[in-house]
């Protein structure tokens, strides 16, 4: 039974903190001492205060315990020699990307072009162009072909 403040009463604290843990409500509710889990579990599930609240805990809990588990993962993937090497630096990029090193210099890149004056446009425009000029060089093996034949295959 709900409080007349509104506030949650102890069981039901006890049930959020256990279906954070868990996201089982049936088993939330008999760790928290309900005598019929299964129907008390739904029921409380459909409430929007205890919705809320489930809500709140989760985001908290991946704020700590989450974020730690996060990048000791991005860490480990990072120094694993036997992953992908794209892998790996996808991982290393991330984990460049939470500690803010080379933050300023990726802004200006990640600034929507609507936000952009026209002189941030012009070079964004002038490397994206560059870029694309990588892109379409003909590559054998990893090199770059500095002068690539003019005939067809068998010419």
């Amino acid at each position: 039974m709900p409080l007349k403040s509104g506030a949650l009463t102890p069981q039901e604290r006890m049930f959020v903190s256990h279906m954070v843990r868990g996201n089982d409500a049936t088993a939330a509710a008999a760790f928290a001492g309900y005598a019929q889990p299964s129907s008390h579990g739904g029921t409380l599930m459909r409430r929007p205060v205890i919705i809320t609240e489930v809500r709140k805990a989760v985001a908290q809990r991946l704020r700590t315990a989450g974020a730690g588990v996060g990048v000791g993962m991005l860490i480990e993937i990072a120094n694993n020699d036997e992953a992908p090497k794209n892998t790996r630096v996808m991982a290393a990029a991330h984990l460049a990307k939470l500690s803010g090193i080379g933050a300023g210099e990726r802004e200006a890149e990640e600034k929507p072009l609507l936000e952009m004056p026209r002189a941030e446009l012009s070079k964004a425009r002038e490397r994206a162009i560059a870029y694309l000029a990588e892109l379409d060089a003909p590559v054998i093996e990893g090199e770059e072909i500095t002068d690539p034949p003019t005939g067809g295959l068998f010419d």
